[in-house]
């Protein structure tokens, strides 16, 4: 930090914004960012201060060499002038684009991949169909009869199915959503090794929580038919150990439930 915030820079260019008008929001600004000078997980704002981003938006962090370095390849040009519509008029190579740059990097596993549109709102909304219709032929249900478990704190996106999977105290929603549950997300103390006991005691504590909606929703023809979770919330920062998200992941399985994970925060979509 080299002043204090917000500093003589900030101040003007807010008074600048205010003077012309140029956006209606300017209230709302947390900070005017040099793009050009921040890196990584690292933003530099206009007074020179160097902050850590915990919500970047940017996956791969900012002014990331081998994006830059990517201006010069063929594929960049090539999609420079806007997104393509994969889904109806993919480029010949497409298949050699996905298997050459996307699944070197996917989950262990993982063997197919489906691009959305870039915002977490329509990506979440292919998983959740996606999964639902996968319990559904499964398990020889109507689709139209299943929910999808949500967990506190927890924020999917602006459509009715993804804010009804997200936590109304969070997602700042009053409109009408769907009747879908939503579990409790452990509370940890920490540090988490000097409330080691009293963490597990918590997350088992949730994990049965969630056992017990699914148990209930079944019983009443409701059946869960996915689960989607944040590893890290992106509201709040909260997150539970690795190994309440394992033990979820197993329950998921032992129930024949899709297991979503909606990395917003992680940075990988």
């Amino acid at each position: 930090m080299v002043t204090k915030f917000p500093g003589p820079a900030h101040l003007q260019a807010t008074e600048v914004a205010d003077a012309s008008q140029s956006f209606d929001n300017s209230a709302s600004v947390q900070r005017f960012i040099n793009f050009k000078k921040s890196k990584g997980n690292f933003f530099v704002d206009t007074d020179g201060n160097v902050v850590l981003d915990l919500n970047c938006s940017l996956p791969l962090g900012y002014a990331r060499d081998s994006m830059i370095n990517a201006r010069d390849s063929a594929i960049y040009d090539r999609f420079l002038q806007g997104k393509v519509d994969v889904g109806s008029v993919p480029p010949s190579d497409y298949s050699d684009l996905l298997r050459e740059n996307v699944m070197p990097v996917a989950p262990a596993g993982t063997t197919q991949v489906t691009l959305a549109d870039g915002s977490a709102t329509t990506a979440n909304e292919l998983a959740i169909g996606a999964a639902l219709e996968t319990y559904a032929s499964t398990h020889n249900r109507s689709a139209a009869t299943l929910s999808v478990l949500g967990f506190e704190n927890g924020s999917h996106g602006q459509s009715v199915a993804t804010l009804s999977c997200s936590d109304r105290a969070v997602s700042g929603n009053s409109g009408p959503t769907l009747d879908w549950p939503i579990a409790p997300l452990p509370k940890l103390k920490l540090p988490y090794a000097a409330h080691e006991r009293a963490n597990q005691e918590e997350e088992q504590r949730c994990l049965d929580a969630a056992r017990e909606i699914v148990e209930e929703r079944r019983a009443n023809s409701q059946d869960v038919g996915a689960m989607i979770i944040e590893p890290v919330s992106s509201y709040g920062n909260h997150a539970a150990a690795p190994s309440f998200y394992k033990s979820l992941r197993r329950l998921a399985q032992e129930e024949g439930i899709p297991f979503i994970v909606n990395e917003t925060k992680t940075g990988t979509g």
